[in-house]
């Protein structure tokens, strides 16, 4: 039972490092980080108004901002040490 333990862990070990590998792809081919990411779609979220420009202008500041922290942002520096050091576990 010990190797069976042993061995599934082992297994997700691996799914989990393939799975960031993926994300971290997709997320570089299309110039984010979790960081820029993260920020874009929690605003994103929060549309609830009902309004589409109300929607939408909330839309543009959530873009604006999470830009900031992806490639060629203002913050992409913190955006990627965020990214590497919390929300990927130094992985």
């Amino acid at each position: 039972m010990e190797g069976m333990k042993s061995m599934k862990k082992k297994s997700d070990s691996y799914y989990d490092k393939a799975w960031r590998w993926v994300e971290d792809t997709y997320l570089k081919y299309f110039g984010e980080n979790r960081t820029s990411y993260g920020v874009k779609d929690t605003l994103r979220k929060g549309e609830v108004s009902g309004n589409k420009d109300i929607d939408g202008a909330q839309r543009e500041v959530g873009e604006a901002v999470g830009g900031q922290f992806g490639k060629g942002g203002v913050g992409e520096s913190v955006g990627s040490n965020v990214d590497k050091n919390f929300l990927r576990g130094n992985v």
